[in-house]
């Protein structure tokens, strides 16, 4: 596949609302156990990859270098949030591949709730 002709390529927005189940999911599979749900955890955006048809993903695998997340309000249980995934870059290095990715999230209002931007690395062909 090739990753690059994606660059610069901003998926369409997926709708996703917070729910006490999908932070519950998040908790367990983090293993951490919670009796009550009192909280959303910072980096629960994560999870709303498995949610959004990102191409440069299919039948790739990545390692996951870093990722760095910016609020401009916090998510809340029931919160519906508007996600969109860009490939911001593609570059050459040594033999991997170095994808720079950001995930945002806005409001019902249209306002950027989250910025959660990525870095991965995956052999290149």
């Amino acid at each position: 596949m090739n990753i690059k002709q994606y660059e610069g390529t901003t998926m369409l927005p997926v709708s996703i609302t917070i729910t006490e189940a999908l932070v519950k999911a998040y908790y367990e599979a983090s293993g951490i156990h919670k009796s009550a749900i009192d909280q959303v955890p910072p980096a629960l955006p994560m999870i709303f990859y498995q949610y959004i048809n990102v191409p440069w993903f299919h039948e790739q695998s990545f390692i996951h270098k870093d990722q760095v997340f910016h609020y401009e309000y916090p998510i809340s249980i029931g919160d519906t949030l508007q996600c969109t995934v860009s490939l911001i870059s593609v570059e050459k290095r040594r033999q991997f591949l170095v994808l720079h990715q950001e995930l945002i999230g806005k409001n019902v209002h249209g306002k950027m709730v989250f910025s959660a931007k990525s870095t991965l690395l995956k052999e290149a062909d």
